[in-house]
C-alpha cells in the first residue's frame, strides 16, 4: 500500500465531492460557464480519485497509463525507490538523498580496504604469506579488497624473520586500512645468579652447592634486544633438572597465573625432569629491559651430584593458521594435533648452570 498517494487520492475526491455540493447549491446562477466548469471539474476529479485511491489501497493495479503519473513516483517514500528518481541497490536505503547500508543487512555497494605490515620501530614493510579471515569464515590468501561495511577482517603476515600481531577491524565505508606491525625476531640474553652466594652461575662459573635435602636460590635475569624481540606474544619458561629435586618454584612480575598455552618437552636425560610457567607479552616487549624472576629449588633425600646441569629455556608462543582456517597464538600447533612449535628455534633464549657437592 502507497500511503503518501492514497492521501493525495482522497484529498482529490472530497474536492470534487465539495465542488459538485456548490454546483447542487446552484452557487453559480448568474455565471454558466463556471458553473460548468465546476461541475466536469468536480466529476473528474472525484472520479480520479477513487480510482487512484482504490488502487493505491492496493483494491486494484492501475493501467500502465495512470500508473506513471505523479502520483505513483513522485511521492514514493520506498527504501528502493524514493524522489522518484534515487534507486537504491539490495541492502540499502534513502536517507537525506544518499543510499546507506540497512543495519543488519550490509551494503552491496563495495569500499575497499588495503593492507600492508611494517617494523613497528621503522618504516621497513614487512613481506610474507598473508591470510586474511572475514568473519567466522576459514582464513585464506586472498585479499579481500572488496568489502561490506560492518565485515571483521583479520590480517596476518606469516614470516620467519618478525613476529607479526594480526589486525582485526570491522570495514567501514570508504577506505578501511589494514597496518599489521611487527617485531623483529632477535636475540635474548638469560644469565643466572645465586643469591645467596652473590655469585653468577651461567654456564659453569660458580657452581651452587646442593646436597641432599638441600635448597638454592636462583635468580633468572632476561633481557631483550630493544626494537626486536624473542618473543613478543609471551610463551612458556622451562626448567629442565635433576630428577632428584623434589620441587621448584617461581615468582615474577612477567609469570602469569593461567596458562593458555601447550607445551610438548622430552627432557634431554632420562635422569632429568622439567615444571614450565608461563610468561606474558612483558617479558619481551621490544624495549630491551631487563626482567628478573626469581626461583627456589627443594632437594630430596638424594643428592644431585657435582657438575649436574640444570637448564633454563624460554620457548615463545606465535600466531599460525589452523587446519580448520582459524588464527590463533599457541607455543606449538595444538589445533592441529601437532607439537611443532610456532615460535622461532633460531633466537630461543636459554642458560644452563650446573650444581656443585
Amino acid at each position: 500500500m502507497e500511503v503518501g498517494a492514497l492521501i493525495i487520492s482522497i484529498a482529490l475526491a472530497m474536492i470534487g465531492v465539495f465542488m459538485l455540493v456548490a454546483v447542487r447549491k446552484q452557487e453559480f446562477k448568474k455565471n454558466g460557464g463556471t458553473k460548468a466548469f465546476f461541475l466536469i471539474a468536480g466529476i473528474a476529479l472525484l472520479a480520479y480519485g477513487l480510482v487512484g485511491g482504490l488502487a493505491h489501497a492496493d483494491v486494484y493495479t492501475l493501467p500502465e497509463s495512470v500508473g506513471g503519473f505523479f502520483l505513483t513516483t513522485a511521492v514514493d517514500g520506498g527504501a528502493n525507490g524514493g524522489n522518484g528518481d534515487i534507486v537504491c541497490p539490495d541492502g540499502t536505503t534513502l536517507q537525506n538523498g544518499v543510499c546507506v547500508a540497512v543495519s543488519g543487512g550490509g551494503a552491496t555497494y563495495q569500499p575497499t580496504a588495503t593492507y600492508s605490515a611494517r617494523d613497528k620501530y621503522s618504516t621497513t614493510s614487512i613481506s610474507g604469506t598473508s591470510y586474511y579471515k572475514v568473519g567466522s569464515n576459514s582464513a585464506t590468501t586472498t585479499a579481500r579488497s572488496n568489502t561490506n561495511v560492518g565485515e571483521s577482517i583479520t590480517y596476518w603476515v606469516d614470516n620467519s624473520s618478525y613476529w607479526i600481531k594480526p589486525v582485526v577491524k570491522n570495514a567501514g565505508a570508504g577506505v578501511t586500512s589494514f597496518e599489521a606491525l611487527g617485531w623483529a625476531n632477535s636475540s635474548a640474553t638469560v644469565t643466572l645468579y645465586d643469591l645467596v652466594n652473590r655469585q653468577s652461575t651461567t654456564d659453569g662459573a660458580y657452581n651452587t652447592s646442593m646436597g641432599a635435602n638441600d635448597q638454592a636460590n636462583i635468580e633468572i635475569t632476561y633481557q631483550g634486544t630493544s626494537e626486536g624481540s624473542a618473543g613478543p606474544f609471551g610463551g612458556k619458561m622451562v626448567i629442565e633438572m635433576n630428577s632428584s629435586i623434589s620441587s621448584v618454584s617461581c615468582t615474577g612480575d612477567d609469570l602469569l597465573t593461567s596458562d593458555p598455552y601447550h607445551l610438548t618437552y622430552t627432557a634431554s636425560a632420562t635422569t632429568h625432569t622439567y615444571k614450565s610457567w608461563v610468561y606474558g607479552p612483558s617479558l619481551d616487549d621490544g624495549t630491551g629491559a631487563v626482567r628478573r624472576i626469581t626461583c627456589q629449588f627443594k632437594n630430596g633425600a638424594t643428592a644431585v651430584g657435582a657438575g649436574s646441569p640444570y637448564y633454563v629455556k624460554f620457548i615463545p608462543a606465535n600466531y599460525y593458521v589452523t587446519d580448520s582456517g582459524d588464527i590463533v597464538l599457541d607455543t606449538e600447533k595444538f589445533a592441529n594435533g601437532d607439537t611443532t612449535r610456532t615460535g622461532s628455534t633460531i633466537n630461543q633464549p636459554m642458560a644452563t648452570g650446573y650444581w656443585g657437592a
